[in-house]
């Protein structure tokens, strides 16, 4: 296989970038606005009116396949869609609205229909009075933003983190899942008190296959159209080629390696126009493309160079500049085998060729062959921080100790960053609230008031100086968390009420076993499986300020609680020796001591278990992740300085990796640290990012030294990490002249991105993780 992309591929991904993903060029900022209206029918319901929509949407758009692209599919409106009547447009877009060719009625009836739409109050209050009870949102932001929260951010509403059930559209099709639909419409006893709720979505399902199947055929007549006027031969067959395959896939079952690929392509595509890409994931690309890539192969119909390009084409396809776009590799089939095979190299050898952002992981175990750990070692040392591991040793029992069967939790997937779902079968909720445990800490050494307001944010416990011991400062600190956390799950609990009236998901629910089966759509109990995943901030920062106050206030007795609240609140201001002895007077989590690290596994532990109680109205459970993406940035800008010696403001650590700069003792101490913590409990997924300096794998056995570290953290049983290899002087490079230096990949948050299209903020958080070199 060659070590270079063919001029062809290189074309495509230079095209791709220049338009920042596979986006029509010039779309009509009304395409939204005008199909909504055109689905808008007296007494619709609001599935079906959604249903509806997304079939509008896939007739109105303009379909284009650009030069040189053998996958045909482009997306049916932006990343972050919006309505172009509530966006603010440049006058040149304005004119646009002018090509529908609308009388001065209709263009009114088209701003009613998206006014409609839009003002429903999707934050309606579920309780008797239609207002929140006093005090009931207190920590929560003033405008629900996670951006403003103090302690936690609640939603309970959930759109595109999801994986669909891919692999069924290349089984049986849209057809094939028609006919399923209509079959239980068929069934159906209309005295069954339940059917006209079954009806009601099995309509809205009849729709969404009706929409898979235009979206293939419009392509198939634009390839024909295009062919009859190509001049060149070798371009005609192509696209000859390409209407025959687009009017077989995504209406029916594929029967090639490139049908299938054709078919996954158009089935995200059609997906995505329902609730935006963002984290509308993919999945085990390997598992489902596998049978077609064996069957091709023993036909003797496909090489590996063939499918490497295919794979190339795809991952051309699906490039963003931010990409939570989730694909995995490798990991357990459900008997519990390992389930790598061929093609899983050949996508990591696509995505070192193409060598741009790509959201790819793959899932190991302390049984992984070495062959598939040093092809992962590879791609790791040459940077941009993909993939990123996943331990099956963790996860899947996490997940199966948390009702998902066994076999199910084998077929464990990440969506987006880190979050776990069970693809085509799962509802989870994902991010659907964070907590800031270091706010908490904070609350339980001031009396549960916020120092820098002086409210009285949380319940009234005894602030630090009317504490006589450090057990009884841990249960103040539990008596702040765990008000909290029932706030956050009653806001949850709402915002999956709310949308079950207001937000339905016709199409993520035909592709999610038993939607169709039950009549009911996804938002709605129509999963198999449901659950709400909570993300659980600050473990570093609130083990290290523990371990400050037992060591220093409790035992060794060297600061008064009185002096250490001050300094607290005057943000160490004429307080700096003290500030230094907070620092380095105890230990921080990071440098393999157990005296912190078993707070930080306390500290975890404690959550996971007081969020295994609660139940969703679906009688859903509670994951937690141990995860912060971004918001270690925003809820450290709300919580006031902390005993572990951080400023006011500050960000706080990085999921379970140590405050920046305070993992002082190599890279193995950290992943001792890191190896305590309660992986094998955390069903939502749990995160860490790892920062070593290229200098660790300069010599011959650079690779072997990776998969080496590889190795460890999974017999350590560490759940999920990613690695950055880059120094802080490149970084440092590539801030001061972005244009020359700035094209280099970094793992940031759960995803990775060209460091130049990141803010200076967290450039600056980047930049000062530590870079370990031994």
């Amino acid at each position: 296989m060659g070590k270079h992309l063919s001029n062809r591929i290189e074309s495509l991904k230079k095209q791709v970038m220049a338009r920042h993903g596979s986006f029509i060029e010039n779309m009509n900022p009304y395409i939204m606005d005008i199909a909504l209206w055109k689905s808008t029918l007296p007494g619709i319901s609001r599935v079906q009116h959604r249903a509806a929509y997304l079939k509008s949407i896939v007739a109105l758009a303009p379909v284009e396949i650009p030069s040189g692209w053998r996958l045909a599919g482009e997306h049916l409106h932006a990343s972050w869609p919006t309505f172009g009547l509530l966006r603010k447009l440049k006058a040149v877009e304005k004119k646009r609205l002018a090509e529908f060719n609308l009388s001065r009625e209709e263009a009114q009836q088209v701003k009613a229909a998206v006014e409609q739409w839009t003002s429903i109050n999707v934050s309606r209050e579920f309780c008797e009075t239609g207002q929140l009870a006093p005090g009931i949102s207190a920590g929560l932001g003033t405008s629900g933003s996670y951006a403003e929260a103090t302690v936690f951010w609640a939603s309970g509403w959930t759109e595109n983190h999801s994986i669909r059930d891919y692999a069924k559209v290349l089984r049986i099709g849209f057809k094939g899942i028609k006919s399923e639909v209509e079959a239980e419409l068929d069934k159906c006893d209309i005295t069954d008190p339940d059917f006209p709720q079954k009806e009601n979505f099995l309509r809205a399902a009849r729709s969404i296959c009706e929409a898979g199947i235009l979206l293939g055929g419009r392509y198939a007549e634009l390839a024909a159209e295009m062919a009859k006027k190509e001049k060149c031969e070798i371009r005609r067959k192509e696209l000859l080629k390409m209407a025959e395959i687009c009017s077989h896939v995504p209406a029916q079952g594929a029967k090639s390696f490139f049908e299938a690929t054709q078919s996954l392509w158009l089935a995200h595509i059609l997906t995505c126009g329902e609730d935006g890409i963002n984290a509308n994931s993919i999945g085990r690309l390997d598992q489902i493309l596998y049978p077609y890539y064996k069957n091709d192969a023993a036909k003797g119909i496909i090489s590996k160079d063939d499918a490497m390009e295919i794979m190339e084409e795809l991952g051309g396809k699906l490039y963003l500049d931010y990409d939570v776009q989730a694909i995995v590799l490798g990991g357990l089939d459900k008997k519990g085998n390992h389930a790598a095979n061929e093609l899983t190299a050949i996508i990591l050898d696509a995505t070192d060729k193409l060598d741009f952002i790509r959201d790819i992981s793959v899932r190991l175990d302390s049984k992984s062959p070495d062959a598939l750990i040093e092809h992962c070692a590879k791609l790791i040392i040459k940077g941009g921080g993909i993939p990123f591991i996943f331990n099956d040793d963790c996860f899947v029992k996490a997940l199966a100790e948390r009702g998902i069967s066994a076999e199910d939790a084998r077929d464990y997937a990440p969506i987006g960053c880190i979050e776990l779902t069970i693809p085509g079968k799962a509802n989870p909720h994902a991010v659907s609230g964070w907590i800031n445990s270091t706010k908490c800490l904070e609350l339980a050494l001031f009396g549960g008031k916020d120092p820098a307001s002086g409210i009285q944010l949380g319940p009234k416990t005894p602030d630090l100086t009317e504490i006589a011991s450090y057990g009884e400062f841990w249960n103040a600190y539990r008596a702040q968390l765990e008000h909290f956390a029932k706030k956050m799950v009653y806001f949850c609990n709402r915002g999956e009420l709310q949308q079950r009236e207001f937000g339905p998901l016709p199409c993520w629910s035909v592709l999610t076993d038993d939607c169709i089966k039950r009549g009911r759509d996804i938002t709605n109990g129509g999963a198999i499986y449901n659950y709400h995943s909570i993300c659980f901030l600050g473990t570093a920062n609130t083990a290290d300020s523990f371990c400050v106050v037992k060591k220093l206030v409790f035992e060794d007795k060297k600061i008064r609680p009185a002096n250490l609240l001050k300094s607290l609140k005057n943000n160490f201001k004429g307080g700096e020796t003290l500030r230094q002895l907070l620092l380095k007077g105890a230990p921080k989590y990071g440098n393999d001591v157990p005296e912190v690290d078993l707070i930080a596994k306390k500290v975890d532990e404690h959550f996971i278990r007081f969020m295994d109680q609660f139940r969703t109205p679906l009688k859903g459970r509670y994951f937690v992740h141990l995860f912060s993406f971004l918001c270690n940035i925003g809820f450290g800008k709300t919580t006031g300085a902390t005993p572990d010696g951080r400023l006011s403001g500050e960000p706080l650590a990085y999921s379970l990796s140590a405050q920046q700069g305070r993992d002082e003792k190599g890279l193995t101490a950290m992943l001792k640290s890191l190896s305590k913590l309660p992986h094998d409990m955390a069903a939502g997924a749990s995160a860490a990012i790892v920062e070593i300096s290229p200098k660790m794998f300069e010599g011959g056995d650079g690779v072997k030294r990776m998969a080496n570290i590889i190795k460890t953290l999974l017999s350590l049983r560490i759940g999920q990490i990613q690695f950055n290899v880059v120094t802080a002087e490149r970084l440092k490079l590539a801030q001061r002249e972005p244009d020359k230096y700035g094209n280099i990949s970094v793992r940031v948050a759960g995803f990775s991105q060209m460091f130049k299209l990141i803010g200076k903020e967290l450039q600056d958080h980047i930049i000062a993780r530590t870079k370990h070199e031994q």
